[in-house]
């Protein structure tokens, strides 16, 4: 554990910066002269202390300006400290408290880490070219420019930008004027208003953009390389601007800036950054072809844009002190994205998707003890990289959001958003100022309630039996698969389909009076935690509930989530989960198929390498697909709604899951009468890739691997990584991965993590994945070591493990790894991971494979 570190802001507060910086696009280094002013604080000292990587300070000017007079302080030495990320300005006279300015020049280099300041290469016309861009968040600034590199210290910015001339520049603020001299251009932007050092943004290259403005006149324009067409950038600037008009009006506070930009960046490590006024984005999450419409590419950017937009409020508007309270960022940005798709595209039933995404992610991520709090202690800026876990960071703490939202009103949470963006606007703030403004909204003594949730570690098993015919008896212990926890307890929100006389479990355990049948509990997905209910006969009547759709899509989604928990702790069986998802073959939403098909994921898993299992499931996956399928077929309707086109593409992933022939010709037949891979059905493209590469011997790799090259298109690339990852052929895997991935490989670097996690989730591409990790480790950690995506490797090479014999190979090699801060918990997460599926396999697995013999025909 890295020991804590000084927090610069105590010592010195910044107002104001004027940044003055000439970029060398060419020869990746830059030169700047930046001027700070601000206030000393804390006890009289010889020193002034700033942040810097990397960057060369060669000289340095101090003006004190004091009541009188204004004089200069003379500096002796610049000390660079680097492994402290600072530079000390020393001096032989004694510094006080008060106001100065300091004037530093410097130079640096501009590295390919996508972080700071870096390169995003492409090839236009034949041409190699470079957009250069920034990534601050969490402390990179520093890498660019001497500053106090902490959210607490707010300042205006004045940047002054010289980059090549004919090409467009951007930062966070409109510009306020451009000189070009010779090859050289000058953009001097206006002045921003206060916000943190890791939200400035700048950008400059051969960019192209669409526009328009909001009904509040805010200009948006999205911009992209110009290797991407413009049409690409037209959806997700029209979502820009309903997104941004809807969260004025629902927060009732404007937007603070004249324009918004969204710029798709080819090389990023994220998926997108709020940079106030600046929001960058991977490819991937921005870029929507017209002309070969992608439902599920359309909603990723809408929800990409909407958790974006939202920042402008929560984070840059209003900002945490310290890293600890992250969560004020990110978990209401996965909440509101939610929110503003729910109220834009009712058509898309976004709570249904919800579940799929966030719910599903946090509650099979919190069941473990090595898992962080939504808050955590921050002490050192080593560990902020750790604290984005999406898991928890971002659905856990949304989640949480959700539970207090429903808990106390939308209203009373609309106003107390309202009152808590008036008060603290352009500042800093802790979890409690928002518990403070939402409780005064709502009555309710929201901190109380709201910090266990936080502060704690896991999520609770609600347990639900009838003593007597006129009472429910409640229970709440902590759900764990590798332990108990005796010590943990919430106040649970009952959210139950039927009004209680209570509203929350406060206590262990309560009775509470209650006639009428057991209601659903958590009825709308909306608590974070677990219902298990106690008595046979109500857990039957849940699970016909769920067989007969006569519960609502979220209910029953839900409680087939809790039902696969509990089997993996062994309070039920794999074979009940099973028994319940056969029944299930009429379910027509779509969200809810992906739930049955999990379900089936897990019943692969427990039987791998059995292939009379293997057979088995095949036949399941055809008899619950096979009606839907005859009735959906392979082409989308101008009548379908969005439900029936998921529904779709669900139904036809199960049928060449389970090898039907008939699917798996027409896949083929596809794919051969495809004049191009663009040509092919968005939705399906990666589906019918995949089948021609499994069982067509025939299909030329390289060309799939030209393709990819060759492609400007993210949809088309991502596309060929899944289809190439289904290959079972051991000559034609290596192939792949030693030219996508390997040492000379043409994967962009934030794309080889999608790609290790493709090969790895296959039994036929995995023993070739985890050695291509292995011998390229040292590799890895020199390109990955300093970015919060590194841990991605642990992650998914642990994902797909459930035997002793891979459990041992993960042990052996990770175990060196525990050192680094990068990766400890995630590795130790995964070690209880892995034992869990270990020892699951091993209870489940017999009776589950005499259950797909004598029952499956």
């Amino acid at each position: 554990m890295s020991k804590s570190v000084t927090r610069l802001f105590a010592q010195f507060r910044p107002k104001t910066y004027r940044l003055e910086l000439d970029v060398d696009a060419e020869n990746l280094t830059f030169t700047g002269v930046v001027t700070i002013t601000g206030q000393k604080h804390g006890r009289p000292s010889q020193r002034l202390t700033f942040h810097q990587r990397d960057l060369k300070i060669t000289s340095a000017h101090v003006t004190h300006h004091g009541k009188k007079d204004t004089q200069d302080v003379p500096i002796d030495r610049i000390n660079t400290q680097n492994k402290l990320h600072e530079v000390r300005l020393h001096s032989p006279a004694m510094l006080y408290p008060g106001e100065y300015t300091i004037v530093m020049k410097f130079n640096g280099r501009i590295t390919e880490h996508m972080n700071g300041m870096y390169p995003c290469h492409f090839t236009h016309g034949g041409k190699r070219k470079t957009i250069i861009a920034t990534q601050f968040e969490s402390h990179h600034a520093r890498e660019v420019f001497p500053c106090i590199d902490e959210p607490e210290a707010k300042a205006t910015f004045d940047l002054q930008l010289t980059s090549p001339a004919g090409q467009p520049a951007l930062s966070n603020m409109p510009i306020a004027s451009e000189t070009t001299t010779g090859e050289r251009k000058t953009t001097v932007f206006e002045t921003s208003p206060r916000m943190s050092s890791y939200l400035l943004a700048f950008a400059f290259g051969d960019i192209h953009c669409v526009e328009g403005k909001t009904e509040g006149g805010v200009a948006i324009r999205t911009w992209g390389s110009t290797a991407q067409p413009k049409k690409f950038l037209s959806y997700a600037n029209d979502e820009a601007i309903r997104v941004l008009d809807f969260f004025e009006s629902y927060f009732d506070t404007p937007f603070p800036l004249e324009k918004c930009d969204q710029l798709a960046l080819p090389d990023f490590d994220s998926g997108a950054m709020e940079n106030w006024g600046l929001i960058t984005y991977r490819e991937i999450a921005l870029l929507a072809d017209p002309d070969n419409r992608s439902l599920s590419g359309e909603q990723y950017v809408s929800m990409v844009v909407a958790h974006e937009l939202s920042h402008q409020w929560f984070g840059n508007l209003v900002t945490m002190k310290w890293w600890d309270d992250l969560w004020l960022n990110e978990s209401f940005a996965s909440l509101m994205e939610h929110v503003a798709l729910d109220a834009l595209h009712p058509e898309w039933r976004q709570w249904e998707s919800y579940v799929t995404s966030d719910v599903l992610s946090c509650s099979n991520r919190d069941i473990y003890q090595e898992v962080q709090p939504v808050r955590v202690d921050v002490r050192h800026p080593d560990e902020i990289s750790t604290l984005f876990d999406p898991a928890i960071v971002y659905s856990k703490g949304g989640h949480l959001l959700r539970m207090l939202m429903d808990y106390i009103g939308e209203a009373a949470f609309r106003a107390g958003l309202k009152a808590y963006f008036a008060k603290h606007a352009y500042s800093n703030t802790v979890g409690n100022d928002l518990w403070a403004a939402l409780g005064e909204a709502s009555g309710k003594d929201i901190k109380s309630f709201m910090n266990p949730w936080l502060e704690q570690s896991g999520s609770p098993l609600l347990t639900v039996t009838r003593p007597t015919e006129d009472v429910l008896y409640l229970t709440q212990e902590r759900f764990l698969l590798d332990g108990e926890d005796k010590q943990s307890q919430w106040s649970i929100p009952l959210l139950a389909s039927k009004p209680l006389p209570v509203e929350t479990l406060d206590a262990r355990s309560a009775e509470v009076p209650y006639a009428q049948p057991t209601p659903i509990f958590n009825a709308a997905a909306a608590g974070h935690y677990l219902v298990e209910y106690g008595d046979d006969a109500d857990q039957e009547r849940v699970n016909h509930a769920v067989a007969t759709r006569s519960i609502p899509a979220e209910s029953r989604m839900n409680i087939l989530n809790d039902m696969s928990l509990l089997v993996r702790r062994g309070d039920k069986s794999a074979v009940d989960l099973l028994q319940l998802v056969r029944q299930c073959a009429d379910e027509d939403r779509e969200a809810v198929w992906a739930l049955l098909n999990r379900a089936i994921g897990f019943a692969a898993q427990l039987t791998e390498g059995n292939d009379d299992a293997d057979q088995s499931l095949k036949i399941i996956q055809y008899q619950l697909a096979n009606t839907w399928h005859k009735k959906l077929g392979w082409e989308d309707q101008d009548s379908d709604d969005p439900n029936t086109k998921h529904l779709r593409q669900t139904m036809l992933s199960l049928m060449v899951g389970a090898e039907d022939a008939g699917a798996l010709k027409t896949a083929v037949q596809k794919f051969d009468a495809a004049k191009t891979l663009d040509s092919l059905p968005s939705e399906q493209r990666g589906l019918i890739i995949g089948a021609k590469v499994r069982h067509d011997p025939d299909v030329d790799i390289d060309a799939l691997l030209e393709a990819y090259k060759a492609s400007h298109n993210p949809d088309v690339q991502m596309a060929i990584a899944t289809g190439l990852s289904r290959s079972k052929n051991p000559d034609t895997i290596a192939h792949i991965i030693e030219s996508a991935i390997g040492p000379d490989g043409f994967v962009r670097p934030q794309d080889v993590f999608r790609w290790f996690a493709y090969l790895m989730r296959s039994r036929y591409t995995r023993e070739a994945a985890w050695n291509w990790l292995i011998t390229s480790w040292d590799r890895l950690e020199t390109a990955f070591g300093s970015s919060k995506s590194f841990d991605y490797f642990v992650v998914y090479a642990a994902m797909p493990i459930n035997t002793p014999e891979w459990e041992q190979r993960f042990h052996q090699f990770f175990e060196t790894k525990l050192g680094n801060i990068l990766l400890t918990r995630n590795i130790k997460i995964a070690y209880k991971e892995i034992a869990a599926r270990v020892d699951w396999r091993k209870r489940d697995e017999a009776e589950l494979l005499t259950y797909l013999k004598t029952s499956v025909n």
